[in-house]
């Protein structure tokens, strides 16, 4: 029996590693989405850049009162490099999977209007809340690789339908609002 547990867990691990995402990909995959469903070009990829000198906030203890040191870019390399000597040594330099972990990845993407929201009402007699709602569906769809109607709500589809076709695959829908 222990035998068919240990087949199992392989089994599973297996599995893992095939979903296992390349984020260094998605800023190029998240462009190519942009070109395919972005209609109105309204979408443009964000670089964010930190400042150069940074605060950090720390206590020696838990009960030792909070302060605040300035970092510059010599002292960010060094924590930067100490967290990852820490990270190696924890690990046994990859050695140990690291369970319960999580990481964070920020990645951004600007909507530009061409008009005011006023001007876009009126003149255009079109919801820019309706274009922003497709902006963060084709987001969404690329970082969580799911196609963009498993991630809404089932009672706003028709809705998202109609706004976005082609992001819902429902190009025929948008030769009949037209």
């Amino acid at each position: 029996q222990n035998q068919h547990q240990q087949q199992q867990q392989q089994q599973q691990a297996g599995a893992e590693e095939d979903e296992v995402l390349d984020y260094t990909q998605v800023p190029k995959e998240m462009d190519a989405r942009f070109e395919t469903f972005d209609t109105d070009n309204a979408l443009r990829p964000t670089i964010i850049s930190p400042g150069k000198v940074w605060t950090k906030r720390s206590q020696k203890s838990l009960l030792s009162p909070m302060t605040e040191q300035s970092v510059d870019e010599a002292g960010q390399k060094t924590a930067k490099d100490e967290a990852f000597d820490l990270l190696d040594a924890l690990t046994k330099s990859g050695a140990l999977v690291l369970e319960h972990t999580a990481l964070h990845i920020v990645i951004a993407a600007t909507h530009c209007f061409d008009k005011t929201v006023t001007e876009t009402v009126i003149q255009e007699n079109a919801n820019p809340v309706e274009k922003v709602e497709r902006s963060s569906m084709i987001m969404a769809s690329t970082i969580h690789q799911k196609p963009a109607a498993a991630l809404a709500m089932s009672s706003q589809l028709p809705r998202l339908c109609a706004a976005a076709p082609r992001l819902f695959g429902r190009e025929e829908s948008k030769s009949l609002l037209d």
